[in-house]
């Protein structure tokens, strides 16, 4: 494109930061691009929005990497007079450090924000919830009330979500009946998940299979598989012999088009009979999974590692940002 404009650069970032495959890879490239185009603000003009900002925050917290959203952030300290006041560069900031693990940067941002939305207090329960403050992220929820703000589907996986890592069965399952009866919001799939690992986790297995048997919608291969890794924690054979019979079920039902060629999930049964010392049933499962060619995903591992070479371009962008206020400040 010969000419360019805002709108053009937030179109193409807002793309890549909204890719679900190999995020950490589309995220690094929007970083790259708000590089590139601070680099022609003083020569065509064009110049960074709330827009804007709000994306590049996004891939930040994609990318996991504090030292580059907070390179981001002192952009935006040099910029703008004060990011807490804008709803959505503060909720976006609040959603980095959470992410990138920095859960005092987002408390401390959360609390000075003048104006909330559903989606601050959503960001802030969820990031209590990543860091294992499931107590804290329920207390969230009345405050939030007090506010007049009401939470919404997302708000309600995150606070199941807090509760499932921090062990609150009692919590959670008052919580799940609560959501329609008070709050006006009608469970989803992803909410029965929640309760399924929430019961599984504690070792009520049974609790979790009559659960998912009564849900009001057809149960998909992630609750069950979340029941079956929960079996094999707890070491209840018998059950997870049930469990991975409808997971199979499950799978064999899909047409050829939907079809999972990952043997994970026999695989995973196949672990279940083997801590029971069942090595006929183990057998059994092995020949069905070469037989069928089906192909078992090998495990991996993931270091991140950010050179100074990364970041040079971001804090290049920070040094841009200077000057745009007055020095005082």
């Amino acid at each position: 494109m010969p000419v360019r404009s805002s709108a053009t650069w937030n179109a193409i970032m807002t793309g890549y930061c909204s890719q679900r495959e190999a995020p950490y890879k589309y995220a690094r490239k929007a970083i790259m691009l708000f590089k590139g185009m601070l680099l022609l603000v003083d020569d065509r003009g064009v110049r960074p929005t709330d827009t804007t900002l709000v994306c590049v925050l996004s891939a930040a917290s994609q990318l996991g990497v504090v030292e580059t959203g907070a390179s981001v952030h002192g952009f935006i300290e040099k910029t703008i007079h004060r990011p807490e006041n804008d709803v959505f560069i503060g909720t976006a900031l609040v959603d980095m450090y959470s992410k990138c693990g920095s859960l005092d940067s987002a408390v401390a941002i959360f609390d000075r924000m003048r104006e909330t939305n559903v989606w601050t207090w959503t960001a802030i329960i969820t990031g209590l919830a990543f860091h294992g403050k499931g107590s804290e992220a329920l207390q969230l929820l009345h405050t939030m009330e007090s506010y007049g703000v009401k939470p919404n589907e997302v708000t309600f996986t995150s606070l199941l979500s807090a509760c499932c890592h921090g062990g609150l069965v009692k919590e959670g399952l008052h919580l799940f009946h609560e959501m329609e009866s008070r709050f006006g919001v009608t469970p989803r799939i992803q909410h029965y998940g929640c309760i399924v690992d929430l019961l599984g986790r504690a070792g009520q297995l049974k609790e979790a299979y009559e659960f998912i048997m009564s849900m009001p919608v057809d149960p998909d291969a992630v609750l069950w598989r979340s029941l079956l890794g929960s079996c094999k924690i707890h070491g209840d054979v018998l059950m997870g012999e049930k469990v991975g019979k409808h997971l199979l079920q499950l799978q064999t039902g899909r047409s050829n088009v939907q079809s999972d060629d990952s043997g994970e999930d026999y695989v995973a049964l196949s672990n279940i009979y083997a801590s029971a010392d069942r090595w006929q049933e183990v057998e059994m499962i092995r020949d069905v999974i070469k037989v069928e060619g089906k192909e078992n995903k090998p495990g991996f591992s993931i270091i991140q590692t950010v050179s100074s070479h990364d970041l040079d371009g971001i804090w290049d962008c920070v040094a841009l940002g200077v000057g745009d206020r007055d020095q005082d400040s």
